[in-house]
């Protein structure tokens, strides 16, 4: 549905940082999205390797598209990854060569403060669960 070009809109980021190459499905409680397998020079990697923490970028940016979306916006609303909660490390990480990578995130709950996600990350095989919560500075009067 949304390809990297429209994704790199909805995120603060730029060039390498954006790791999500699609977005295969979204609607109002959830988004999944995909990137290709690790190449050369990913921003993240060590060693052709990026850890199970490290992962959660994926789904943060996940979620920072999400609510471009939900807000009908082209780009992403100011927030801060503010906490983890429940995170579950399943695997070392995401390995070069592994596949493609999947991202699955699930709105729990979305105010002017902030929002709680639900979210995964796979690589053929889970590799990181949990929740976060983005922080949204204080909407200027108008």
């Amino acid at each position: 549905m949304l390809d990297r070009n429209d994704i790199e809109r909805c995120l603060p980021h730029a060039g390498a940082m954006v790791l999500l190459d699609a977005v295969s499905h979204w609607d109002a409680a959830s988004i999944q999205c995909s990137s290709a397998p690790l190449g050369a020079g990913h921003p993240l990697s060590r060693d052709g390797q990026v850890s199970a923490i490290a992962a959660v970028e994926y789904a943060a940016q996940a979620t920072a598209v999400h609510g471009a979306l939900l807000d009908g916006q082209a780009v992403a609303r100011a927030g801060v990854l503010a906490k983890l909660a429940e995170c579950d490390l399943l695997a070392d990480g995401l390995a070069a060569g592994a596949g493609p990578i999947e991202v699955r995130a699930g709105l729990l709950s979305r105010g002017d403060a902030g929002c709680l996600y639900e979210f995964s990350v796979s690589c053929g095989q889970p590799v990181v669960r949990g929740r976060l919560m983005v922080a949204f500075p204080p909407r200027e009067p108008t």
